[in-house]
């Protein structure tokens, strides 16, 4: 089935390319039809033809970009993770490389205290966004707006997958994601069975706080904790 929807997408691309009409092929709007678009309209089509139980994943290719009827799309995995369920990496705010150690000392935009933070303000799709950085076309960390409202307009249940515990994410629309409680890095300890995630937004009253999402709601860390990230896909 993969072969068959590949080769009418392929077609299909191609079509688009090489006529002029009104059909799109550019599936990832980076002005460009190639073969790219061919796997993002394969998957847009197994996505919607054959939904899986499973966080609405048509296959175990991750990450996939999971519609829950709100502004932007879901990742339905963390950066550095290969399934739903699996922390991935831990990141400083505006860092995009993972440590084993988490401070002040050694956080990249400050010298060594807080008071010498660099203030970033949103960091969305810039060079320090590892969500774009790492997964790059539109993926981007979201925004402190984009979190509460998926707080607000989605529905939350703990549960466990794979003997993990997971926040199960479910949208207006009835499809979900799955988010791991994996904690957070301060110094070389790592907490438990707490969720953390990254927005990209800091915080505008102090430069040493940033805005992250947890479990029904939502707070400010201090930037050089050691936080998941699950990324959107911005339209």
């Amino acid at each position: 089935m993969k072969k068959t929807l590949a080769l009418f997408a392929l077609g299909f691309v191609t079509f688009t390319a090489n006529a002029q009409s009104t059909l799109k092929g550019d599936m990832n709007d980076d002005g460009e039809k190639n073969i790219t678009d061919v796997m993002l309209l394969v998957d847009d089509i197994l996505h919607n033809a054959k939904p899986s139980p499973y966080t609405s994943c048509p296959d175990n290719n991750h990450p996939h970009a999971i519609s829950l009827g709100l502004s932007v799309k879901w990742a339905c995995c963390n950066v550095d993770a290969d399934k739903p369920e699996a922390n991935g990496g831990y990141y400083a705010w505006g860092e995009t490389k993972e440590k084993n150690y988490y401070s002040w000392d050694n956080y990249t935009h400050c010298d060594g205290n807080y008071n010498s933070c660099v203030y970033l303000d949103d960091i969305a799709g810039t060079q320090y966004d590892v969500a774009h950085v790492k997964w790059g076309g539109k993926w981007v960390m979201p925004s402190i707006e984009q979190i509460q409202e998926l707080i607000v307009e989605a529905d939350e249940e703990w549960t466990t997958v794979n003997g993990v515990d997971v926040v199960k994410i479910t949208g207006k629309n009835g499809e979900s994601i799955f988010i791991p409680a994996a904690g957070y890095r301060v110094f070389s300890n790592k907490s438990e069975h707490v969720c953390c995630y990254w927005s990209s937004t800091q915080d505008p009253s102090t430069i040493y706080n940033a805005y992250q999402g947890g479990v029904s709601g939502y707070s400010t860390s201090q930037i050089f904790t050691g936080c998941n990230v699950r990324p959107v896909w911005v339209p």
